[in-house]
C-alpha cells in the first residue's frame, strides 16, 4: 500500500508541475500496464505449462505518448463528471477444490503466499470479494468430510436431519475455515479489506419435497421459517470463527436441477417468500448476535436471461411495501447477454447488480467462450462486481472435485494450479495477470464514470474514478492485430497502440 501511494503522489506532483503548458504533456502524467492472453483454455496449462516468462505481457510497464490531431485509430473520450454505479470488489472463490489444493503439501506460511498473490494490490491481483460455500457444491469433494456423509459422492449440508444439530464441522474438516481465517490474516497484513459472501446449492435434504439434494425437488412451502434459521446458523457459526459474511444468494442457479449434484429449482415467488422469511429472521428473531444481522441479500444467483424473474420479484416486494429487504440481484454468464443487467436496472435503478459467477478465459471473443473482454461488458452494464469461480486445481483435475466438471475438457485453466506431487509448488496461468489488469486499479468504492465503449474491430473500453481521485481506464484489444487509438479525458490526453489479445490498464490523477 505504501508503494501505491507513493506512486500516486509522485503523479499527482509531476501533475502540478505540468499544470501550466499547453502542448499536451499530459501523456507523461499517465501509468499504463498491459498483459497478454497466452494459450487460453489450453489443456497444457495443466500437463505441462509454460514457463512464465514465454507470455509476452505480464502486467508490462506502457508509455502513452502526446496525442495529435492526426494520431491512428479512435478517439476514446472518457469524462468523469459522468458518473454511474459504485463498486463493491472484484474477487474469486474459496470453495473446497481450491482450499483443497491451496493445502495440499503446503503450511500455513506456504499458503499465505499463495493467498497473497490473491489479495495483495500490490504484488498480487488485489482482489477484496470471496464466495464462500454453504454446505457442499459442485466443486468439492465432501467425501473427505469429517463427519462422513451418507451420500457416496459426499455431498452435505449442514444439518443432516430435523433433529441434529446444526455443525460446520464438514467445513472445518476440510480446511474451509482455515482457509477463510487465512486469507483475512493476509488481507489485514497487506491493508486490504475483504468481503465474504456465501451460497448455497441445496437445503437440508429433509427441507426439500423429495427428500434429496440431488434432483430432490424443491423447497417445502411449510419450511420457509426453517430454512431462514439455517441460513442464519450459518452466518452465526461462521461469526464465532471470525469470518464475517457480507452476503448471501439464497439459492445457486435457482432455475436449474442438476442430475449429478446438489441443486434445486424453486419459482421466483418462492424465492421472494423465502426471502421475506430470511429478512425477517435476521431482523427481528434474537440469536446469539443479537435481533439483527447485517447480512445482505441477494436474489436469482442465476443467469442474464432470467432477469425478468428478477425484475418481477423486485416489483413484487415493492408492491409489499418491503423493496428494503432485497440488496442486489445477483448473476452468472452461463445463458444470454449482460445487457439484460442494464435492462434489469432501467427497470429498478435503486437495486444494485452484481456478477457472482463465472470464468474468464483469454480476451478474443468467439462465441463459444467468455473472456476478459466479456468482463468490460459486465461493468459497463451496472455489475458492482465481478467473482470468478474455481480460483485454484490440482493439477489432476479430479483429486478433489466429485462433480462433474472434474476432467480436461470440461474445466478451463483456473488462475492458479497446484503441481502434482510431494512437494508445495504451484504456479499462474496467464489469465491472472489479465484479471490483474481489473482488479488491481479497480478498487472497491471506484465509480464507474463515462467513456467511449470502442469497437470489437479497434479496442473496446471502461473507465472509473477510485475513492483517491486516481482516473482508472481499462482497454481490450480483442484483435489479432496491434491498434492504435487515442484518449481524450480533457486535461489529459494521449496516444498509444495495444498489442494483439491484450488488456491495459492506464492511471492517472484526476485534475
Amino acid at each position: 500500500m505504501l508503494r501505491a501511494l507513493a506512486a500516486f503522489l509522485a503523479l499527482s506532483l509531476a501533475l502540478m508541475a505540468c499544470a501550466n503548458t499547453d502542448d499536451g504533456p499530459s501523456a507523461a502524467l499517465v501509468v499504463g500496464t498491459v498483459s497478454t492472453a497466452f494459450h487460453p483454455s489450453d489443456a497444457q496449462w495443466f500437463t505441462d505449462p509454460w514457463e512464465m516468462n514465454a507470455i509476452p505481457h505480464r502486467w508490462s510497464p506502457v508509455e502513452p505518448t502526446p496525442r495529435s490531431e492526426d494520431a491512428a485509430g479512435p478517439v476514446i473520450r472518457v469524462d468523469p463528471a459522468v458518473r454511474y454505479q459504485q463498486m463493491l470488489g472484484i474477487g474469486t472463490s474459496l470453495e473446497h477444490t481450491t482450499v483443497y489444493a491451496l493445502q495440499k503439501n503446503t503450511d500455513a506460511e506456504q499458503q499465505k503466499a499463495i493467498l497473497r498473490a490473491l489479495i495483495d494490490p500490490d504484488e498480487g491481483l488485489g482482489l477484496t470479494v470471496f464466495r464462500l460455500t454453504i454446505g457442499t457444491s459442485d466443486f468439492s469433494d465432501g467425501t473427505r468430510a469429517r463427519p462422513q456423509p451418507t451420500h457416496p459422492k459426499g455431498w452435505y449440508t449442514l444439518q443432516d436431519t430435523p433433529d441434529a444439530p446444526f455443525s460446520i464441522e464438514r467445513d472445518r474438516s476440510l480446511g474451509l475455515i482455515d482457509a477463510a481465517r487465512l486469507a483475512l490474516e493476509v488481507a489485514e497484513e497487506t491493508g486490504t479489506a475483504i468481503r465474504f459472501f456465501a451460497s448455497p446449492w441445496s437445503p437440508p435434504p429433509w427441507m426439500r419435497e423429495g427428500g434429496a439434494m440431488v434432483q430432490g425437488g424443491p423447497l417445502k412451502a411449510d419450511m420457509l421459517d426453517d430454512y431462514a434459521a439455517y441460513l442464519r446458523a450459518f452466518v452465526e457459526a461462521y461469526h464465532a470463527e471470525g469470518i464475517p459474511i457480507y452476503a448471501i444468494t439464497l439459492q445457486n442457479e435457482r432455475q436449474y436441477a442438476p442430475p449429478d449434484y446438489p441443486g434445486m429449482v424453486i419459482s421466483w415467488e418462492m424465492e421472494r417468500d423465502l426471502l421475506l422469511a430470511v429478512y425477517e429472521n435476521f431482523h427481528n428473531i434474537d440469536g446469539d448476535y443479537g435481533d439483527v444481522l447485517d447480512v445482505r441479500l441477494w436474489t436469482l444467483d442465476h443467469n442474464f436471461d432470467l432477469w425478468e424473474q428478477a425484475r418481477d420479484q423486485i416489483s413484487a416486494l415493492k408492491a409489499a411495501g418491503k423493496a428494503d429487504y432485497l440488496d442486489a440481484t445477483a448473476f452468472h454468464h452461463y445463458v444470454g447477454e449482460p445487457e439484460a443487467m442494464s435492462n434489469l436496472h432501467e427497470a429498478h435503478p435503486d437495486k444494485a447488480i452484481v456478477f457472482t459467477e463465472g470464468s474468464l478465459w483469454g480476451v478474443r471473443t468467439d462465441g463459444t467462450q467468455h473472456t476478459y473482454q466479456s468482463l468490460i461488458r459486465y461493468l459497463r452494464n451496472w455489475a458492482i462486481g465481478y467473482t470468478a469461480w474455481v480460483t485454484m486445481t490440482t493439477q489432476t483435475l479430479d483429486e478433489a472435485n466429485q462433480g462433474p466438471y472434474n476432467h480436461i475438457g470440461a474445466l478451463g485453466p483456473t488462475l492458479l494450479i497446484k503441481n502434482d506431487g510431494d512437494n508445495p509448488d504451484w504456479y499462474q496461468t496467464a489469465d491472472y495477470w489479465l484479471l490483474g489488469q481489473f482488479a488491481k486499479h479497480i478498487r472497491p468504492g471506484a465509480v464507474r464514470i463515462a467513456s467511449d465503449y470502442g469497437t470489437l474491430d479497434t479496442v473496446t473500453t471502461v473507465a472509473f474514478e477510485n475513492p483517491d481521485g486516481e482516473i482508472v481506464l481499462i482497454v481490450a484489444n480483442a484483435t489479432d492485430a496491434p491498434q492504435p487509438f487515442s484518449v481524450d479525458a480533457g486535461s489529459v490526453s494521449f496516444a498509444t497502440t495495444l498489442t494483439p489479445a491484450s488488456i491495459a490498464t492506464y492511471r492517472w490523477p484526476a485534475r
